[in-house]
């Protein structure tokens, strides 16, 4: 049996750490969702980079679409660089980050503390100084991750924000499904994509295409396809790809396409059709739920299917589950090494 790399064995450490996860935040997501029931904030910024965006970016689809506060995501350098002075009071300030280090994410928070926001930090490192400067401290439980490609804090995080709404929104179905979702991640952890590394592995670029929820997974792995592959790619909705770059796509150009069953699956299987009829490969991932409907777009697509879906809100955490072992077998497969990617280094700091 092949080696596991240590990218690979972190990320099938995911299910052990929601199920921690599950555990131990119940009482401090609670409180915080008492506090912001009694006081809903005006609007929510977020606070991160990197990884944590793309996780900052699923809080803004879940957070206006089933809470309806407006969320938008901070451009540090508006503060850090310009000294702007945002108007933040009574709003929620979610900084998200693995190490907790980076100096603009913990001025923006700091900041944002001074001028009366409620300040949140889900974070890994429960000591750093994100911590600090945070009201509410969601710990992501993942442990060391000593691979410079973040898996399972990325996930935790996706996890966290799914969590703290649930139990906002007494949302007692989706917390039953929840309660499943480690068990579900095993399963996913079986799926055999190997079959997407042998396309990918030929090709130095891609599209990565998803709607709503699944965009932000999107976004994660067209990064981890940069970081541990050296593959150029760029993830876009599949309505924005309609807008100029579909004409990137000709003969046998893959698109990797990632499918939740809520209403943008019918619109992602008709874009997989497009692809085809522009001759580009379409890779789908999606529940075996979906199954009946996938085969319509099957003959001339690379199938990569998942676990049945739960709650449809849970789908994007199944699949980029499932993108992180396939991703570190093809950076290994294009000779390239997913724990130590060129010119990277595992705690960045910027201002």
């Amino acid at each position: 049996m092949k080696k596991k790399t240590v990218m690979e064995k972190e990320a099938f450490e995911t299910p052990k750490v929601i199920r921690k996860a599950l555990k131990e935040n119940q009482n401090i997501l609670g409180s915080l969702a008492k506090r912001l029931q009694n006081h809903p904030p005006p609007f929510v910024m977020t606070d991160a980079r990197g990884s944590s965006d793309h996780a900052s970016t699923f809080a803004k689809y879940l957070f206006e679409s089933r809470l309806g506060w407006v969320t938008s995501s901070a451009a540090p350098s508006v503060v850090t660089m310009y000294g702007a002075n945002l108007n933040v009071d009574n709003a929620l300030v979610l900084g998200i980050s693995q190490s907790g280090q980076s100096p603009d994410v913990c001025e923006i928070l700091e900041t944002s503390r001074r001028k009366g926001a409620i300040t949140v930090a889900m974070v890994n490192e429960v000591n750093s100084p994100l911590a600090a400067l945070a009201d509410y401290v969601i710990p992501l439980w993942a442990g060391q991750e000593k691979a410079v490609a973040a898996t399972k804090s990325y996930i935790s995080s996706l996890f966290s924000i799914l969590h703290f709404s649930a139990i906002y929104l007494q949302d007692y179905h989706l917390l039953s499904q929840l309660e499943e979702l480690p068990d579900v991640l095993e399963e996913t952890l079986t799926m055999d994509w190997s079959n997407a590394v042998e396309v990918l592995k030929e090709y130095d670029d891609a599209l990565v295409v998803a709607r709503g929820f699944g965009y932000p997974i999107a976004q994660e792995a067209a990064l981890k396809f940069k970081e541990t592959c050296s593959i150029h790619a760029e993830a876009f909705s599949g309505a924005e790809i309609l807008h100029g770059p579909l004409a990137l796509v000709n003969r046998d150009y893959p698109v990797l396409m990632f499918i939740q069953e809520d209403l943008t699956y019918r619109g992602m299987l008709e874009l997989a059709q497009k692809v085809i009829s522009l001759g580009g490969k379409p890779l789908l991932a999606y529940p075996r739920s979906l199954e009946s409907e996938v085969n319509i777009t099957s003959v001339e697509s690379v199938l990569l299917p998942l676990p049945p879906s739960l709650d449809s809100l849970c789908d994007p955490i199944m699949t980029i589950q499932a993108f992180y072992p396939m991703i570190a077998h093809l950076s290994t497969a294009r000779g390239n090494s997913p724990d130590n990617p060129k010119n990277l280094k595992k705690v960045t700091k910027t201002r």
